[in-house]
């Protein structure tokens, strides 16, 4: 083994035990992921893992909203290769889904070191920006939001090889560029995906500029063209989830109805700044931050912002200075409403008015600073011998600032750290104040300041000062961690196996529905703690509850605009038998007991008053299909309450029949007397001629790249 490559794998090997440590309550499932993570996409991946285990593909979730469909919601991850390796497989768990957040936290470690060798950092500070990135106040603080974190694990590495295919002319790094973007895209948070965009245009133009300027026109034509087989290899691979979002995007209210004040909901405010050198102090539970308690911390080492404060004004390299200027100006339109950047990307950048939470901004500054922070660690350590005195300076004035916080916090009234310390550090504990979770914090920081001036001072050997050095910024970041993780990653009171059980309970597949209502079916038992929405997905029960940001428009609509209506419905069981009906228009003063029939622009209701011994019964069901028999004495309407979506087919015996709107947004067919057999189909034909495209393009990407790695290790 080479010294190289033994480093590479004990640097990897660190970073793994470091995502091992910080993530040890998830991992070793002890306890259970928190919020968002546990609510929305344990349930949604699990229904998606159901699918495939079925031998379906994951079009359709029957259960929440009265159905939508699931393989079009980019935060699902219906088309992330990761989910359908573990959905396929072992399925989703409590134990499953905290792997997946933490494999993706090691990956992003792994990421960012390759991205700062790339910049040509020395490999032992490639690892400082490899651990203060992947466990910084992103990756802890969003911890909830698997799309995010998803994105932010993949970002380093698309940025890597684009960057490396600007140096080299082979079509490798293009390719490898794309698959990493195509993960991205298939599993993360779009908003990320379109903010990179920006930043590899920026890129892409610099270089581009660079080359014509210096009159090499065979470059400037051969760069071109890697970037235009990055965009190809990108465009074929995301095929399927680009075609499923162009598909639904007509029925999407935040597509149509997105302002501004959503677009500015939850920043990096200006108190949040905070998190930069008390993370802790961020779980306090007070509005005063003006954000939600996941959009406050951007956290990435004392020591790392301390540097990257230092190499502000410090002549970079060309592409640092991107990162830095960039990961600045994302700064600034972090904080949302408190500058205007914000608001003019929102109104003059194209893509950046449909996503919400400015504070997901703040990542391409973390991104930045980290790589800001490590850069000028290294010229102080490494490049540059003349600097101690300033070195000196800055640790001290960072030192006398924090007792000064500590102080002023103390002037403003007793802290009671004793009762603060019995009550648990490393918990949640909603009852702390800010004072004293900055207090706990502040003196944390005096620590590691100490230690790390001790270390400068007084260890000679430059070799042993690194890795000293890489030891302190791993606690530091490892306890930062630690004391966040309660707050905003799992749930430290409550135990995974019981959490397990709690879903364990119900039946696996799709079973038969219980004869009840709508209404009745959003509001069974609850399956227990720790879950709060979307239980409907575990009870396999169809139900017009939901929670989930991606919503259509005319449900919006039915719930907000027709309550009367939209309450009737839910009175209903799932099928409906109804009368013909009637010509008279009626408003929202509906009734129970009635209809509320759409033919195009023309509404009517309908009466179900039907002859004794009338059925419809359901079947049989899964994500794709619904099988009902029917028995009607004379012709009348069937009605399923799922949503009406162009990729819905309706058969009677056999025979394909129109498919009516009905209430604004569920299917009714008209049903012959007699008995009948009438199905349901899902199938989108573009998305699944997308889906064999990207499928296609995956393999032969993965094929290329293998034949080429293995002809590069066969002697010639």
């Amino acid at each position: 083994m080479t010294g190289t490559n033994r480093q590479l794998r004990q640097n990897t090997g660190i970073l793994f035990l470091m995502a091992l440590l910080a993530f040890f309550p998830v991992v070793m499932h002890i306890h259970p992921v928190k919020w968002d993570m546990i609510d929305c996409f344990y349930p949604w991946r699990f229904h998606i893992g159901e699918c495939l285990q079925n031998g379906q593909l994951p079009w359709w979730n029957p259960y929440q909203d009265l159905g939508y469909p699931i393989h079009a919601d980019p935060s699902s991850g219906a088309w992330y290769p990761m989910v359908w390796i573990l959905g396929s497989t072992v399925g989703y768990s409590i134990w499953t889904i905290g792997f997946e957040l933490w494999i993706h936290v090691f990956f992003a470690g792994v990421g960012m070191y390759f991205l700062a060798k790339t910049l040509k950092f020395d490999p032992r500070f490639a690892l400082m920006a490899g651990i203060a990135y992947m466990l910084s106040g992103f990756f802890i603080g969003n911890a909830q939001h698997l799309p995010y974190i998803i994105s932010a694990c993949w970002l380093p590495y698309v940025l890597a090889f684009y960057l490396k295919m600007r140096e080299r002319k082979g079509w490798q790094d293009a390719v490898k560029s794309a698959l990493f973007l195509f993960l991205m895209i298939t599993g993360g948070y779009p908003a990320i995906t379109i903010i990179l965009f920006y930043l590899l245009l920026i890129f892409f133009a610099v270089h581009l500029i660079g080359l014509l300027r210096s009159k090499n026109r065979q470059g400037a034509f051969s760069f071109v063209g890697r970037n235009v087989l990055f965009t190809l290899t990108t465009l074929l691979t995301s095929a399927v989830m680009l075609m499923s979002v162009a598909v639904v995007s007509p029925y999407l209210s935040r597509l149509g109805n997105f302002d501004l004040q959503q677009a500015l909901f939850s920043p990096f405010s200006p108190q949040s700044f905070f998190s930069f050198i008390l993370p802790y102090s961020t779980t306090a539970n007070i509005q005063w931050f003006n954000s939600d308690l996941s959009m406050r911390n951007g956290y990435f080492g004392i020591i790392v912002f301390l540097f990257f404060l230092l190499g502000t004004f410090r002549k970079k390299p060309l592409e640092l200075r991107i990162f830095f200027w960039f990961g600045i100006f994302c700064l600034a339109a972090a904080v949302g409403e408190y500058l205007p950047v914000r608001e003019f990307l929102f109104r003059y950048l194209p893509m950046m008015n449909v996503f919400r939470f400015p504070s997901v901004f703040r990542l391409f500054f973390i991104l930045g600073a980290v790589l800001t922070g490590v850069w000028t660690l290294q010229q102080y350590l490494v490049e540059s011998k003349r600097e101690k005195r300033t070195l000196y300076l800055a640790l001290g004035i960072s030192i006398c600032a924090i007792i000064a916080l500590i102080l002023a916090f103390r002037s403003q009234g007793y802290l009671a750290m004793a009762d603060f310390l019995k009550l648990g550090v490393f918990a949640f504990n909603a009852g702390a104040t800010f004072a004293q979770l900055a207090v706990f914090q502040a003196i944390i920081q005096l620590v590691i300041l100490g230690v790390g001036l001790l270390l400068f001072w007084r260890l000679k050997s430059p070799n042993l000062r690194i890795t000293s050095l890489i030891g302190l910024i791993a606690l530091d970041m490892l306890t930062a961690s630690s004391l966040n993780g309660p707050a905003t990653v799992y749930y430290g009171e409550m135990e995974a196996k019981v959490a397990q059980a709690n879903v364990d309970k119900y039946p696996h597949g799709f079973p038969k529905q219980l004869d009840i209502s709508i209404d009745s079916a959003g509001h069974l038992p609850g399956i227990g703690t720790p879950y709060w929405q979307n239980q409907q997905i575990f009870q396999k029960q169809i139900s017009a509850e939901g929670y989930n940001s991606f919503s259509f428009t005319s449900y919006e609509q039915l719930e907000s605009d027709f309550p009367k209506l939209f309450a009737a419905v839910k009175k209903c069981h799932l099928l409906t038998l109804s009368d013909h009906l009637l010509q008279h228009a009626v408003g929202d003063s509906i009734q129970a007991g009635e209809l509320f029939v759409q033919f195009g622009s023309d509404r009517h209701p309908g009466i179900y008053e039907l002859s004794k011994g009338d059925t419809a019964l359901l079947e049989s069901y899964n994500a794709n299909e619904f099988h009902v028999s029917a028995s009607v004495k004379r012709p009348c309407l069937l009605t399923l309450h799922q949503k009406d979506y162009s990729d819905w087919r309706a058969f009677v015996n056999g025979k394909e029949t129109p498919i009516l709107l009905s209430n604004m947004n569920f299917m009714t067919i008209e049903l012959p007397a007699g008995k009948s057999k009438v199905s349901f189909v899902f199938d989108n034909t573009l998305v699944r001629i997308a889906f064999y495209v990207s499928v296609s393009a995956l393999v032969f990407a993965l094929f290329m790249l293998s034949r080429d790695a293995f002809k590069s290790k066969v002697p010639r």
